[in-house]
């Protein structure tokens, strides 16, 4: 079975994200995130470990996300809305990335309604553009992007 491989800088990234809640030198960490080109907010992350930015740079994850456990995101990563231009749809719920996702390098994830999961094991490959949710442990790749094969269960 795969293992992510959680490298100490991941561990101070998580740990940068999630200091964003602090009262004080929150808005200091997210500028600072912000520079190195990471903008995920601390309400999108799950408590337990295991977030990788493989390569971080440029990663932005809508304020309305939760990331699960053992999450990759590699550089160039974007989850957000399809359809910034206009007001935002009531029923926007958001993005729900599950464990042991894998994003591949600028792939974008967008929605204009509802709740976007991408479920638990789904890798989805490089310059990707997912607008519908995915089922266990799919491989989806392409723009837009559709299922091209499942992954091994652990």
């Amino acid at each position: 079975m795969f293992r992510l491989p959680v490298r100490p800088i991941d561990r101070l990234y998580r740990g940068l994200i999630l200091g964003q809640k602090r009262p004080i030198i929150g808005p200091v960490l997210r500028q600072a995130l912000k520079l190195r080109g990471i903008d995920i907010p601390a309400e999108a992350l799950q408590p337990g470990d295991g977030l990788v930015l493989r390569h971080a740079g440029n990663v932005v994850v809508h304020r309305q996300s939760r990331i699960g456990r053992n999450v990759m995101l590699h550089q160039g990563v974007t989850v957000g809305r399809g359809d910034i231009w206009r007001e935002q749809d009531p029923s926007f719920r958001g993005f729900v990335i599950e464990d042991e996702v894998i994003l591949g390098a600028n792939a974008v994830v967008v929605s204009q309604k509802g709740l976007l999961t991408i479920a638990e094991g789904t890798v989805l490959g490089a310059n990707s553009v997912l607008n519908t949710s995915t089922g266990p442990w799919e491989i989806w790749a392409g723009a837009p992007a559709r299922k091209v094969g499942e992954r091994e269960r652990p």
